[in-house]
């Protein structure tokens, strides 16, 4: 993404600032605060456009898992492949 001098309100980098402030001001977890933010801003959670916010807050989404993890899960279950991914879980 280029850098901009003014982002709207449903652009990914605005959504993943307010996710995680509102996470942070609030304790809730920082995808369900993505998810309000999101919603908030016309944008369906979970959709791929809302996959780029979560990214940028650091929760990207891994395809093998089918779930959002921080980076460092991501990229093991992307090393070990569909079969394996679960593994990425369970290692440190």
């Amino acid at each position: 993404m280029r850098k901009q001098a003014h982002y709207s309100i449903d652009h990914p980098v605005t959504i993943a600032l307010t996710g995680m402030v509102t996470a942070l001001r609030t304790g809730r977890d920082l995808l369900a605060s993505l998810a309000e933010r999101a919603e908030a801003a016309g944008v369906r959670p979970y959709s791929d456009y809302f996959d780029d916010a979560a990214r940028l807050a650091g929760l990207p989404y891994c395809r093998a898992l089918d779930l959002y993890v921080d980076r460092a899960t991501k990229r093991r279950a992307d090393r070990l492949g569909y079969h394996q991914a679960h593994l990425a879980l369970c290692s440190a």
